[in-house]
């Protein structure tokens, strides 16, 4: 029985045509502290460098971009817990489309703000990402808006794959790549991108323990919805994964490993430190999982997807101040 249809390679290569009109490449830079640090050769790839300082501009660039006109006109609504939520925003700004986003109530205050600047209109509903995704539903069936999923679209995923297609141009013999999970959109696009570009070359998964929803869909071989549990990876909550992630990850992802809200602070920290480089929680948890659960996975070439940097000041406080002592 086949699965979804994914994106292709070429549907990533189509995205990058569409989008890098807006934005450059994000560096790829090595890291001695840090390749010192998991003993292999390490590169980050620099996402905190788009105007929003998280990948999901890529995804709901191109998604926009692949819209008709008649869409566009009547706007788009959209849930998120952050991230997703200021790319739509952005973007949406950037094209002149009206833009609702629908956001938990819990949402993380630094995020919240920076989509408040870019003029959308914010909905709060809820405790986490779901309650937020059922308010955007609703919204987008009485106002006849689009509904941009945060992760299980074949445009966003080849939004984000377009991450992934950028470093193997960037970097002539990585072997491997470690990406975090969410809703699994980000490590969907990357997968198919390196995997059908570079031969046996390895991508890795994180997770947090609090959220295991695509590691534990993958144990059961089915879609499965877990229990969310609290975590400061507030970019991390998809309580189950989209039919199209589930399947991509499936296929081209060999390994994911789970981190524990302690091991991501400590990799927030090691990034600051090491590569001078400010990751929120869900952009450090690759290194996170490469450090403890995968740090004996194959690959000597290896590039860390650093895939957003709105950590907000208190975390941030909170993490430097243990640190310190």
């Amino acid at each position: 029985m086949s699965g979804p249809p994914i994106p292709s390679l070429r549907d990533i290569e189509l995205a990058e045509g569409r989008i890098r009109r807006y934005f450059p490449p994000t560096p790829l830079e090595y890291c001695k502290g840090v390749s010192e640090l998991l003993g292999r050769e390490t590169y980050l790839k620099l996402e905190t460098c788009l105007p929003v300082r998280v990948f999901k501009l890529r995804g709901a660039v191109n998604k926009l971009l692949s819209l008709p006109d008649s869409a566009l006109r009547k706007g788009v609504v959209t849930a998120s817990s952050g991230n997703h939520g200021l790319a739509i925003a952005y973007a949406s700004k950037l094209f002149g489309v009206r833009a609702a986003i629908c956001v938990p109530e819990n949402v993380n205050p630094q995020k919240l703000r920076a989509i408040e600047e870019q003029g959308a209109e914010i909905i709060r509903r809820g405790r986490g990402y779901d309650d937020a995704y059922e308010q955007a539903l609703s919204t987008a069936h009485k106002r006849g808006l689009t509904f941009v999923h945060a992760f299980n679209d074949p445009d966003v995923i080849a939004g984000q794959g377009t991450c992934g297609l950028e470093m193997t141009r960037q970097l002539p013999g990585m072997d491997s790549a470690a990406v975090a999970i969410g809703g699994g959109g980000l490590i969907s696009g990357v997968a198919i991108a390196v995997k059908e570009s570079i031969e046996d070359s390895h991508v890795y998964g994180a997770e947090t323990v609090a959220i295991p929803s695509m590691y534990e869909s993958l144990q059961r071989g089915e879609l499965h919805r877990v229990e969310p549990k609290p975590t400061i990876a507030d970019g991390m909550q998809a309580a189950v994964p989209g039919d199209l992630t589930f399947t991509a990850v499936r296929k081209y992802v060999e390994k994911v490993g789970l981190v524990t809200d302690p091991e991501i602070e400590d990799a927030v920290y090691d990034l600051l430190t090491l590569g001078r480089v400010l990751a929120e929680p869900s952009g450090a948890s690759p290194l996170a999982v490469m450090k403890g659960p995968l740090r004996t996975a194959p690959g000597g070439k290896l590039a860390l997807v650093v895939s957003g940097g709105n950590i907000s000041v208190d975390l941030l406080r909170t993490i430097l101040t243990k640190r310190a002592r």
